[in-house]
């Protein structure tokens, strides 16, 4: 019994961080809405390092055939994106590197994303105290 209370008391702690740390942002939708759905794989991780940087929260969603929608929902957030990086072919974007205002902590919170031809791609949205340098080593960055 003690077990399952602590479990539910963890399970919700996870999910109250989450919508703390995307707040007002509609990547969260896209995360809640097609985080659990069929053809989209999500991960989530909080107080991690990836690749030698401390973040708070690191999410990652990829998908096979909701790319439409979920572009979409992002435009929100790229609305009010501070900085925006765009590959853009035949007048779609392909990718998109958007640097979104603090959260109410002073967090730096960012929304990479990449969709193919066939409407499959990956989201991912990271929150921590890294700059915007930092986040292309860690997606850029050479593997050994």
């Amino acid at each position: 019994m003690k077990r399952r209370l602590f479990l539910l008391i963890s399970l919700l702690m996870i999910a109250g961080h989450t919508v703390l740390a995307q707040q007002g942002l509609a990547v969260a939708d896209v995360f809640s809405r097609f985080g659990h759905e069929r053809g989209c794989k999500m991960v989530e991780m909080h107080n991690t390092t990836l690749r030698g940087y401390d973040l708070s929260t690191y999410q990652s969603l990829t998908y096979r055939t909701q790319g439409d929608e979920i572009a979409a929902m992002l435009e929100a957030d790229r609305q009010r994106a501070s900085k925006i990086r765009e590959v853009v072919s035949d007048g779609r974007v392909n990718s998109g590197y958007y640097i979104l205002p603090p959260s109410a902590e002073g967090l730096n919170r960012y929304v990479l994303y990449t969709q193919k031809q066939d409407r499959s791609g990956a989201v991912i949205y990271i929150e921590g105290r890294l700059g915007p340098d930092d986040i292309l080593r860690i997606c850029y960055q050479r593997r050994n």
